[in-house]
């Protein structure tokens, strides 16, 4: 059996558009699973999609004789486009009308099916879930295909109901897994790693297929009573850490460290403008007017952090907030303070605490944010998701005798039009000989046919970076430097094939160097291997020479090997993606294939 699957005018943009309604499954994620299922059922599924009517209708009128039903969302031609509804009803095969969202619950427009009325059936309001059981639905042998639920479809069946079939009022589809009551809804908030009384266990990593089938189901943006019980793991992880270190306190300076221990969104911007104490039983944020009244809100919401804009100095701040606990002359305590704050706010410290009980701390905090959970992993490829389409339409975009300058523009404007909360850096673009420049700042040169183009960018969503660099090939490339982009792609999957669980960041480096000399490139990379990618573009761990220590689950890193040639050509292949237990999974849906225009 063949089925065909059919997706309408924008759902190209899955993943990106409206993720609160669609989830963030990408098109590619979304028609790779219904293969799958199909595959499992037995059956075979090819895809389609299109922005325009007439090619939709083109190829329904292609189908008989080729395929034995479709599975089809019809995106907003589902409310008006009568020329599809003729095509659907002018071929003997059967049509099932799926929607990812529950449209009956959305605007009113919406609740209307123009196409509906000449297809088997319709389903509803389950997510992907939804082309799923329109495929059990075709394969279900109890189910007369010859039926069409006909004009007036809606009177025979209960309001919103989420699988209807002509000719059925009611009962099961053969080969439903999950009951249709217990069905979740796209995007559901679902937070099972916050039910534990161990916090350790909020932020303990989870495995590919976990990943694969479950991040999605977590929401990006996280609930107000969700948010308390978030900051609360993160800031115990933190208190054991303060006694394994010896310490009663720690002062938090840096912004990021701040954002992920309160679990704040949509507050926090560059500016270091605020200070976290924390201690047993004390969680005190302080800041100033600018912020105070929008963090107060977010604070009661959770009810673990207390915030205070008092305006004193963050050290005094922190003396008084500690009750003396640790102040000149009294008790034994030790605070322990973030050693990258600046010299004149150690001084400040000093002057409030004796130098004895002031202890350094490095990556504390950092240390802890290094092991991703399930919530930041949703997040980190909800930005990845903007980042994949920002690349495709930037090919589409780009020709010889633009200026790099114009091409960063355009790539930078897609991706805040389209998702992006801000950018996760200034992007990379440089053509030809400014390729061999790993952070080349773009300026006026001009495309030229024959030129490699670097580039290197990424979005932001919901506060986490995403961080990916491509090359696109102006025209058929020289066979020198189509042997280097062979080289550079084998270094590279070479790497991610290895990257798993007790792998140090010195291995993986090693690995990708050698690959690049066996492959006549020795010497040609000069920059570490890869970083680690969350709040920050740049966070721990790092693949490099330094780094001897091992991965674990939950690690977010890049692999971006490069090589360059001074004034003549440079490339760099640059994944992000999770280590889980049973290996590296990159977040990315574009592969490695040379891309030429």
């Amino acid at each position: 059996m063949k089925i065909l699957l059919m997706n309408g005018p924008n759902l190209d943009m899955l993943g990106t558009r409206e993720p609160e309604i669609y989830g963030y499954d990408t098109l590619n994620t979304v028609q790779q699973a219904v293969v799958e299922y199909g595959a499992k059922r037995g059956v075979q599924v090819e895809c389609f999609q299109s922005n325009h009517e007439g090619e939709l209708i083109e190829r329904i009128h292609l189908t008989p004789g080729i395929y034995d039903g479709i599975v089809y969302n019809p995106g907003a031609h589902t409310h008006y486009s009568y020329a599809l509804r003729d095509a659907v009803g002018s071929v003997d095969i059967p049509v099932v009308e799926v929607h990812i969202s529950a449209v009956d619950e959305r605007e009113p427009f919406r609740h209307v099916s123009v196409i509906a009325p000449v297809c088997l059936a319709q389903v509803k309001g389950l997510g992907i879930e939804s082309y799923f059981r329109g495929i059990d639905i075709l394969l279900d042998e109890s189910v007369d295909k010859s039926l069409r639920l006909g004009e007036g479809f809606e009177a025979q069946f209960p309001a919103g109901a989420a699988i209807i079939v002509a000719g059925r009022a009611t009962g099961p589809i053969d080969g439903l897994d999950t009951q249709l009551e217990g069905m979740a809804p796209v995007v559901p908030v679902e937070l099972p790693m916050l039910t534990s009384s161990d916090p350790t266990e909020a932020l303990s990593p989870i495995s590919s297929a976990a990943l694969l089938d479950g991040a999605q189901t977590v929401a990006v943006g996280l609930p107000s009573e969700a948010v308390g019980l978030v900051s609360n793991a993160r800031l115990d992880c933190v208190r054991v850490a303060l006694e394994a270190c010896g310490c009663d306190a720690l002062l938090v300076r840096d912004t990021s460290n701040i954002r992920w221990l309160t679990a704040f969104d949509g507050v926090f911007d560059d500016e270091r403008a605020h200070e976290l104490v924390v201690a047993k039983g004390i969680a005190s944020l302080h800041t100033d007017s600018r912020y105070s009244n929008a963090l107060r809100t977010l604070a009661e919401a959770a009810g673990n952090v207390t915030v205070d804009e008092e305006r004193v100095s963050h050290a005094k701040f922190a003396s008084n907030c500690l009750g003396g606990i640790a102040s000149k002359g009294k008790s034994s305590a030790k605070v322990g303070f973030e050693d990258d704050i600046t010299y004149a706010e150690y001084l400040s410290l000093s002057k409030e605490f004796s130098k004895g009980k002031l202890v350094p701390t490095t990556d504390l905090v950092k240390g802890l944010r290094a092991v991703k959970d399930a919530i930041e992993i949703a997040r980190l490829k909800a930005a990845q998701a903007i980042t994949d389409a920002a690349f495709r339409h930037i090919v589409d975009f780009m020709r010889p005798g633009m200026t790099e300058r114009e091409v960063q523009i355009e790539l930078e404007d897609y991706m805040l039009r389209h998702g992006a909360e801000e950018l996760a850096f200034r992007s990379i673009v440089a053509c030809g000989a400014n390729g061999a420049d790993p952070h080349a700042v773009p300026g006026d040169a001009r495309l030229e046919a024959g030129q490699c183009v670097v580039m290197d960018f990424g979005a932001k969503a919901a506060g986490y970076c995403s961080d990916m660099t491509r090359m696109v090939f102006l025209g058929q490339p020289e066979e020198r430097i189509a042997d280097a982009y062979r080289v550079l792609r084998e270094a590279n999957e070479q790497v991610e094939a290895m990257l798993k669980p007790g792998v140090t960041g010195l291995e993986a480096h090693t690995l990708a160097e050698k690959v690049l000399a066996d492959g006549g490139y020795e010497g040609k990379m000069g920059h570490g291997l890869g970083h680690g990618v969350g709040l920050d573009i740049h966070e721990e761990p790092c693949l490099n020479l330094r780094n001897d220590k091992t991965l674990v689950a939950g690690n977010v890193v890049t692999v971006e090997p490069g090589i360059y040639f001074a004034g003549d050509f440079g490339m760099r292949l640059e994944d992000c993606g999770v280590v889980t237990d049973e290996g590296y999974l990159v977040f990315s849906q574009l592969g490695h294939d040379m891309v030429i225009v």
